[in-house]
């Protein structure tokens, strides 16, 4: 039996001075988990800025990564990372597709198979993408508590 299961993306914010953790969780056809990665306020509303261009022009791609570094600085595992991209070139109704991925942070001595991790492509339109992209701003900026970036399912 086809069940009509909804794709989206929530985050939250964690604010201090000039950085904010985003907490995202994700669901996407049947699959769910959750992230979070500290990221500094400008990154955010600089990647906010991509995300209205793109959605305006559709060219371009757009890329907000959170990761947990090693003790030697090597990047050791992304934990809240949004990569956006146009699917076609439609302004008027464009498709556009986010890649999320989330993975709860690792402690030390933690093996790699204790880290659970999700990843997956939520395809929305892209005035869906400039609302999301006024959200997280406002979100960033503390007139938001919550914002939500829902798929198409019938893309």
């Amino acid at each position: 039996m086809y069940m009509n299961i909804e794709n989206k993306l929530v985050v939250t914010a964690d604010r201090d001075d000039y950085a904010v953790g985003l907490i995202g969780r994700l669901s996407v056809g049947g699959f769910s988990g959750a992230g979070d990665g500290w990221h500094n306020n400008s990154d955010v509303l600089e990647f906010c800025s991509k995300l209205t261009s793109l959605s305006e022009s559709m060219e371009g791609t757009a890329e907000l990564l959170g990761t947990e570094m090693k003790p030697d600085r090597s990047e050791y595992l992304e934990t809240f990372c949004i990569r956006i991209y146009p699917l076609d070139r439609s302004k008027l109704n464009g498709t556009v597709g986010v890649h999320i991925t989330l993975s709860t942070r690792p402690y030390t001595g933690c093996r790699p198979e204790e880290i659970s991790k999700v990843s997956a492509e939520i395809r929305t339109l892209n005035h869906h993408l400039a609302k999301f992209s006024k959200d997280l701003k406002d979100l960033v900026l503390g007139d938001l508590e919550e914002v939500c970036l829902y798929g198409e399912n019938n893309i």
